[in-house]
């Protein structure tokens, strides 16, 4: 498979070097991003991943992901891979510590950097050597004075002992050497004081004409493994004669068991989080803060008066279908028209019941007592007490006040013990 992969990604190379070659004018910048195609880009040495490692799933994290930010799924989740690429990588002491975690639970962490964190350095008891300065070297751009030629064989790997990588490209001679003002000391008990151990003697993978630039440090479980040129990782280089054997054998330099490998193009980090505070630290910033929050203040105050009359509360509708009915019982019962009154009364009763119970009120033989008796749960000498009544008005009884008040008051007592 891996063979195949080589093939595979020399052809993808080569692609990019004629569509290099076929769009005008071509950005020499530096940029690190993963998706970039440009000479500077990491287009593919990040494509490169899927075929060193075939079938491992491969996640990119933002440019502005906060290590501190690394949770349980990526700490135990599996034997993972994460790999980032930048210049110059500061850090807060609560990633580094986050970072130390990372490692020590028995995974990969792959720094690509051109100006190491002093913090992080001292933790792994190593200097990055030239000193320089906050600005990489890797922003100085070629020149007649600078042509790139002192890069052009200057790497070499532990496993090609006998050959000589480089390019006429930007730097790439940075080196790393152990640092004899940090502690003799092989434990890390920052953080939440957990016991974290760090082998004092890295292992030399690559080397410049220099030094190391190339090491990797145990960690716990795991390991730190630093390269003091990210260069590499460019698509100018990987496209020069030969080079592409040297990111082979840079991913194969790793555990065959990887089964998850995070990505982050940093490029140049800074400890400042992007939040009010890192704004409040500078004092023309801060001023202009204050301002906006006070003319804020302000409108608030005299804009924010009401500019119309009070709108006058209005009450809501109220329902006067109650209303309705007592005023039309009360008009037939003054009329002294109780007959027609009961048939209302009657009427509404055995709607009701259709509506509620739903049975038939076309006859109101036995078959209907029993069916009402049953569903409504009521009194079965009640409720036939009440059919004799509706049967009566309906054979032509004229009711008096008394009868028309008994009929009411069985029909309202059926309504309150209703089921």
């Amino acid at each position: 498979m891996r063979r195949m992969g080589k093939h595979i990604l020399y052809l993808l190379m080569m692609s990019c070097l004629l569509q290099s070659c076929t769009h005008k004018p071509i950005n020499w910048e530096v940029n690190l991003e993963h998706d970039n195609k440009d000479p500077y880009g990491t287009y593919l040495a990040f494509t490169s991943l899927s075929y060193c490692f075939p079938g491992v799933d491969t996640k990119t994290l933002s440019r502005g992901f906060r290590y501190d930010h690394i949770d349980d799924k990526m700490k135990y989740g599996s034997n993972s891979l994460l790999i980032l690429a930048g210049l110059t990588f500061d850090v807060s002491e609560e990633e580094i510590d986050r970072l130390m975690e990372y490692a020590s639970t028995g995974n990969e962490l792959l720094i690509f950097s051109s100006t190491l964190d002093k913090e992080f350095s001292k933790r792994l008891g190593i200097r990055k050597l030239p000193y320089g300065t906050r600005t990489a070297y890797e922003d100085i751009p070629l020149s007649r004075n600078y042509d790139g030629s002192k890069n052009s064989s200057i790497l070499k790997l532990k496993a090609h002992p006998g050959r000589l990588y480089g390019y006429f490209g930007r730097y790439l001679t940075s080196y790393f050497v152990k640092d004899r003002d940090s502690q003799d000391s092989n434990t890390d008990t920052s953080g939440d004081a957990k016991r974290i151990y760090i082998s004092p003697n890295p292992d030399t993978l690559g080397t410049t004409d220099e030094g190391p630039d190339f090491i990797r440090i145990k960690v716990g479980e795991g390991h730190i493994t630093l390269h003091a040129a990210p260069l590499v990782l460019s698509n100018y280089f990987l496209l020069q004669e030969g080079n592409k054997q040297y990111i082979e054998t840079l991913w194969q330099s790793f555990p065959k068991n990887i089964s998850r490998i995070y990505w982050n193009d940093y490029y140049k980090r800074s400890t400042d989080r992007s939040d009010v505070s890192a704004l409040m630290r500078h004092p023309a910033t801060r001023m202009a803060v204050w301002l906006a929050v006070l003319g804020l203040i302000i409108y608030i105050l005299f804009e924010g008066k009401r500019r119309q009359r009070i709108i006058p509360i209005m009450e809501a509708p109220q329902n006067s279908s109650v209303s309705f009915v007592e005023t039309v019982g009360r008009l037939y019962y003054n009329k002294g028209d109780h007959r027609n009154l009961a048939e209302k009364m009657i009427q509404h009763f055995l709607e009701w019941v259709r509506n509620h119970y739903h049975i038939n009120t076309n006859h109101l033989n036995e078959d209907f007592v029993k069916q009402l008796v049953t569903r409504s749960g009521q009194d079965e000498a009640m409720v036939r007490n009440m059919m004799e009544m509706i049967h009566e008005i309906r054979n032509g009884h004229r009711p008096d006040d008394a009868y028309l008040y008994q009929l009411y008051n069985s029909i309202e007592q059926f309504y309150k013990n209703k089921s």
